[in-house]
């Protein structure tokens, strides 16, 4: 029992000296940029703190009134670790324009005093002055958006060399936006590089220049195969910000920010936005020729090769395998794997398997002799960047013993000249005879019906698994194919759970797996992430299958319905829920009839 209380002591004063270290201080606001007639929000935001606060008091801010709103506190536990974080709120208004510095703040927390970093602040003119006012709700402009959404761009290097495989991170920042929807993949000018697709986004919050974004970070791999200075962007995203327009001054109707909602819907719009980035510039050079090896594998990075053969003992004319294996980090589309070709051995085209980072080759080698006493060593040169040098990496020689084969193992042709026919030799052995013998044991075998049903059913227990393997194979090697066959399935049951939900009264729930099980079945047909199929791209692929219009047009206003709901904060009631439940089943269940 003694021992039970140490070890819980232990654990508690453990976790009381790692909660003390986690605490953390940090000041945001809601834009670096406002108008003489908007209010700047501060937030002020302690973590890991387990205990009553006192509001902080702030310094005097130049240019700007403070006036404190109040508390937020938030807990989570996430895989059994408590995190919480209380926050005070400001509203700052502005006195005057000009460029401001929100300085440091300072909190003491249990005798330890922690500060935020400075915020710079920008307060420009009123926007009445600037543009003349308007009726009803306005679609935001760019002006309003443009320190709101940004899109950086980064690479890992810019001094980098011709093919070198270089990763490109472009990340979307999103800051108190109207709902954004329909992002597209990051778009640039490609010419002078090689890119490979971009990996599925990621997302993520963060702090920049004080102001707390929304991230989505696309990520792939460049390679310039051009000399010199090359420019790289600027990096565009296009996307859709949705709006409420303000009722009976609908602009739609004027036809001037696109398409209408229509009925339910003439309340709200989407409006076309497109951030772009500053360009970023790389400095491409050539490698350099001195030291170059003559086997260069045209190979930039960092590498690792590897090189087995087996069996090691052989009788000549028996198949080796010769194996290799490139890992690291490099533009593997343009490495080369060593070429064998050695004295003594027959050797095939080798089978070769690319991965993002990696490959791997399978070769059969025979030795032609028994004097083949090694499989010579094989050589991987590549440039390393880092070093700016050249460097080979060297796998064997591998011993082996090679035997000459047994005579009887070789091949010879058969002949029937020399077969006696003297009457001894006839009636020893009949040839003859023989066949007579078999034709007449299977002939009585024939005749039972038995063996007839027998043989069928093994030779459609044989049919059977030959096409179960096949589809098994197929299933597990050609992802477009699963996800097709199982697309009906798994949007059946997001729509279950759709239903079971309508009882709870929560149409934002409802509507989010509604529109989770139309994207994702349409995603799973045309093997395409659910993330990059926008409302728009979706019709003009149904369109361009041939169905009937009304069919676009129905999943048209099921999508945007669901989006108006989950993100504009629409209502329906029950029996809207179940109408909307059964018309999506019905779409289901003529989609998989006409898309295959």
């Amino acid at each position: 029992m003694k021992r039970i209380f140490i070890t819980s002591l232990i654990l508690i004063v453990t976790s009381v000296t790692a909660w003390a270290e986690a605490v953390n201080f940090q000041a945001t606001v809601n834009s670096n940029e406002i108008s003489m007639d908007e209010v700047l929000q501060l937030t002020l935001t302690f973590t890991g703190v387990n205990q009553d606060l006192n509001p902080v008091s702030l310094p005097n801010v130049d240019g700007f009134s403070a006036k404190y709103l109040g508390p937020s506190t938030s807990v989570s536990i996430v895989n059994g670790v408590y995190s919480s974080s209380r926050s005070f709120i400001y509203d700052l208004f502005p006195n005057k324009t000009g460029h401001f510095q929100i300085p440091p703040i300072t909190a003491t927390v249990n005798g330890q005093t922690y500060a935020t970093m400075p915020i710079e602040v920008d307060v420009v003119k009123n926007a009445s002055e600037s543009q003349a006012p308007a009726s009803g709700d306005q679609p935001p402009g760019t002006e309003s958006l443009q320190d709101r959404v940004k899109v950086l761009v980064s690479v890992d290097q810019k001094d980098v060399y011709l093919n070198q495989r270089v990763l490109l991170t472009v990340k979307l920042l999103i800051n108190n936006v109207p709902t954004l929807r329909d992002v597209q993949m990051p778009q640039f000018d490609q010419q002078g590089i090689t890119v490979d697709d971009f990996a599925k986004p990621q997302q993520y919050s963060g702090v920049i220049n004080g102001v707390r974004y929304d991230e989505v970070v696309f990520k792939t791999y460049i390679y310039p195969n051009r000399l010199g200075d090359l420019t790289l962007g600027p990096v565009r995203i296009r996307g859709n910000v949705l709006y409420k327009t303000g009722g009976d001054n609908n602009p739609f109707d004027q036809g001037v920010f696109g398409d209408a909602f229509k009925g339910f819907f003439d309340s709200y719009a989407a409006r076309s936005l497109t951030v772009s980035s500053q360009p970023l510039v790389l400095h491409v050079s050539a490698l350099s020729q001195a030291n170059r090896p003559e086997d260069f594998s045209g190979g930039i990075g960092q590498f690792d090769f590897q090189a087995s053969v087996s069996p090691l003992q052989v009788k000549a004319g028996d198949p080796l395998t010769l194996k290799m294996q490139l890992r690291g980090n490099g533009n593997f589309k343009d490495v080369k794997i060593p070429d064998f070709q050695a004295p003594g051995f027959k050797s095939y085209e080798p089978q070769i398997k690319g991965s993002e980072n990696g490959k791997a080759a399978e070769e059969v080698i025979i030795p032609t002799s028994p004097a083949v006493k090694i499989v010579p060593a094989l050589h991987f040169s590549y440039f390393d960047p880092s070093l700016k040098t050249y460097k080979t990496i060297t796998q064997g020689p591998f011993a082996i013993k090679v035997t000459a084969p047994n005579p009887d193992q070789q091949f010879k042709a058969v002949g029937f000249t020399d077969i006696s026919k003297t009457p001894a030799a006839a009636d020893r052995f009949s040839f003859g005879q023989m066949l007579g013998d078999l034709f007449h044991m299977f002939r009585k075998l024939f005749s039972f019906l038995l063996f007839w049903i027998i043989s069928g059913i093994i030779l459609a227990a044989g049919i059977f698994y030959f096409l179960w393997r096949r589809f098994q194979d197929r299933l597990a090697h050609d992802t477009a194919f699963a996800r097709r066959l199982k697309a009906f399935s798994q949007a059946r049951k997001i729509l279950i759970q759709a239903e079971a939900v309508i009882a709870g009264g929560s149409p934002k729930d409802f509507y989010t797996l509604l529109s989770k099980a139309l994207r994702d079945y349409l995603a799973d047909k045309w093997d395409e992430p659910s993330a990059v199929l926008g409302i728009n791209d979706i019709l003009n692929r149904l369109r361009h299958a041939g169905l009937q219009d009304d069919i676009p047009t129905r999943i048209q206003h099921l999508l945007e319905q669901s989006d108006l709901v989950c993100f504009a904060n629409a209502t329906r009631n029950a029996s809207q829920m179940k109408a909307d439940l059964s018309e999506a089943q019905d779409l289901m269940a003529r989609l998989e009839k006409s898309i295959k």
